[in-house]
């Protein structure tokens, strides 16, 4: 399978500042020091590599989505479209956001978990609609709309759209779940 190569002793000036950064804003939500592999190889390409974190950093650290719903999005995400870096990256933001481990092992499982709040209800289902390719139903986004609005709607379709990239990015180059995190089940 193809890889990119890790550029990190290649970047100076802008650039080495923009990774410093990157690593820097998402340290206390993964529990590391160091910049996900993913982003490592999306900067052989720095300006893109940029602007793809600065859109998730602000999804992440400055959205409208409440920390557990935007977590419930992303794990669902990965789980639907299989992507297991992006699971074990967020076991942590999802337990720090207050998702218990039963949600987050229903979602890895496929299921819609049990007693969870409406909006995080309508959140899967939206999210499933959105993986699906297919229009989110209107009962499913006024559910949601009526708890986050239509900023609430829109940041969960550009987080579907975040992590496809992503997706996308760990499939095209085989990027691997770096040690220490956990080992998604898919």
């Amino acid at each position: 399978m193809a890889e990119l190569p890790d550029p990190t002793a290649s970047l100076v000036g802008p650039d080495r500042s923009a990774f410093d950064h990157m690593a820097s804003a998402r340290a206390y939500a993964e529990g590391r020091s160091s910049l996900g592999d993913v982003y490592v190889r999306m900067f052989n390409n720095p300006g893109v590599a940029q602007k793809v974190g600065a859109l998730g950093e602000h999804l992440r650290f400055h959205g409208t989505l409440p920390d557990p719903v935007r977590e419930l999005v992303i794990l669902r995400y990965a789980a639907r479209v299989r992507v297991g870096y992006e699971w074990s990256h967020h076991q942590r933001p999802a337990r720090l956001a207050g998702v218990n481990q039963d949600t987050i092992d229903a979602l890895t499982a496929g299921e819609v978990p049990r007693g969870i709040p409406d909006d995080w209800q309508a959140a899967l289902e939206a999210v499933d609609a959105v993986v699906a390719g297919r229009s989110i139903p209107a009962d499913i986004q006024q559910r949601f709309v009526a708890a986050h609005g239509n900023a609430g709607i829109v940041e969960l379709v550009v987080i579907c759209g975040l992590y496809g990239i992503m997706a996308d990015m760990v499939n095209a180059f085989d990027v691997k779940v770096e040690p220490g995190l956990p080992t998604a089940p898919f």
